[in-house]
């Protein structure tokens, strides 16, 4: 029972100094060495925050840090008339504990989940009413420090490991990745029948699938190059840094040519035709921390591969633009935001195609109506149209355009793209036939009408849209790239 002065386990009793120590803007560990200070020996157990500073401010700010309203608000909403018991255990159980402040139940010496419930959110006669709201609040955890992490005896001698808080069992259990762990509460894998679904929508997406088609391009481009030739060759290209940026966190920590050596295939050191995939249960893909600091999820931060420092950005397309654009890296050829943004065409004037519009409207639309696919998955499909249950879409485009049903929708975009196809076709032959008539040419004017004209080709093939990302910048940038091609086989 609670109020009761029990023993706890040694692992225990260092869980309970976390949650306690809240107050004092506990945060979860996982930081670089200027995130640190060394406190006196015997304060090392007691608050996360003496050596974890910058990062407690970080979780003081964010959603983790701010939990127990929500779940009073829910209860007196959805749950008046329900025991702790019933909403835990009743027909339609749901263990509010568990996600929202699983440490909880070591609050008070420890208690069971029921009583959790019971402590920190008033009853009256024993059952939620309309009127419930938050209490002992100066106890209640939040998400802190120990709900994902286990911390040693010895810490911060010893480790601090991946491990999530399991409120019914009153221990930390380990999980196999970063993105498990947020599975946890942001998806079904505690609970199947969550209507939280990040997780399991991430999972189905491109960005949780990314080893393969990395392995794919080794074989066939970088056969013969050893990771360090591939990253900082003449040709250079950073793989790790895009399609697996946490990949350095794994085994202990590795940099970034470590990483490319660790999860693909070598031969005598270098890649070959043969190069596959290695150590696949430790590759993130794209995770959940690849473009969300744990500490302040809400903020939009982008993991730095090479720094192994989250980096904050400034906007949603910036995020993006870091790997979907060449942000971090000039000589990309993935460059969506640069199409987004209507810009660095050679000669065509900047052009914005719904400058208002950022790339989550389209690929993280969720349209707010509770029990559909589209809401569940926040975004996290990163895909314009979500197929629900009962084979109804919902489609990003129908929020702004009332009048637009799915069929229409995906019509005017097959449609965009198909035109660009088009112009694509006829431009690629005349710029190479450009090249062809100008093979051993010293004329500098016709040169540089091929470097334009090869440079808006190459541009507007690097969208990866297929021409419906700013519809009339790509086709402006063709339609300069064909023209320039055409002049140059009329002057020849």
């Amino acid at each position: 029972m609670h109020g009761q002065n029990r023993e706890l386990p040694p692992g225990l009793m260092i869980l309970a100094c976390i949650a306690g120590a809240v107050l004092l803007m506990t945060v979860a560990g996982g930081c670089s060495n200027e995130d640190v200070t060394a406190p006196p020996p015997a304060e090392k157990a007691q608050d996360c925050s003496l050596c974890h500073a910058t990062i407690a401010l970080k979780w003081n700010g964010g959603p983790h840090s701010a939990t127990q309203l929500d779940v009073a608000d829910e209860l007196g909403a959805e749950r008046s008339g329900e025991t702790p018991e019933e909403v835990l255990h009743g027909a339609e159980p749901e263990n509010c504990i568990a996600c929202h402040g699983a440490l909880a139940v070591l609050a008070e010496g420890g208690m069971t989940e029921t009583e959790a419930m019971s402590w920190f959110f008033t009853t009256e006669n024993g059952t939620f009413t309309g009127a419930t709201q938050a209490d002992h609040t100066q106890d209640w955890p939040h998400v802190a420090c120990g709900t994902c992490h286990e911390v040693s005896d010895d810490h911060p001698a010893g480790s601090v490991a991946l491990g999530i808080f399991d409120s019914s069992l009153g221990m930390s259990v380990p999980v196999d990745s970063r993105a498990d762990l947020c599975g946890q509460c942001h998806g079904s894998l505690k609970f199947a029948d969550t209507d939280h679904l990040t997780f399991d929508a991430w999972s189905e997406s491109g960005h949780a699938n990314t080893q393969q088609d990395v392995a794919d391009e080794l074989a066939e481009e970088r056969a013969g190059e050893s990771p360090l030739e591939v990253m900082s060759g003449e040709d250079q290209e950073n793989c790790i840094a895009c399609h697996g940026p946490t990949a350095v966190l794994a085994n202990g920590g590795m940099s970034e040519v470590a990483a490319l050596d660790y999860f693909f295939t070598t031969s005598v050191g270098v890649f070959s035709s043969g190069t596959t995939v290695a150590h696949a249960d430790q590759w993130p893909g794209v995770e959940c921390i690849a473009c969300h600091d744990p500490h302040d999820p809400d903020g939009r931060s982008y993991f730095n591969s090479a720094t192994g420092r989250h980096e904050p950005m400034d906007s949603v397309n910036e995020l993006c633009g870091q790997c979907h654009g060449n942000l971090r890296f000039a000589g990309t050829d993935h460059r969506s935001y640069n199409m987004i943004e209507g810009i660095d065409g050679v000669g065509i004037p900047p052009e914005q195609f719904m400058g208002d519009i950022s790339c989550t409207d389209c690929h993280m639309y969720a349209s707010g109506e509770d029990g559909t696919y589209s809401t569940m998955y926040h975004g996290h499909r990163f895909a314009v149209t979500v197929t629900e249950e009962d084979g109804a879409t919902t489609t990003a485009c129908t929020h702004c355009h009332f009048g637009m049903d799915t069929p229409a929708a995906e019509g005017l975009i097959e449609g965009f793209r198909e035109e660009f196809a088009a112009l694509l076709g006829t431009a690629e032959g005349n710029v190479a036939a450009a090249a062809d008539a100008l093979a051993g040419s010293t004329d500098q004017n016709l040169l540089d009408k091929l470097d334009e004209a090869q440079s808006n080709l190459d541009f507007a093939a690097a969208d990866e849209s297929g021409g419906f990302h700013n519809h009339a910048y790509a086709m402006a940038l063709l339609n300069d790239a064909n023209d320039r091609a055409l002049e140059i086989l009329a002057a020849r």
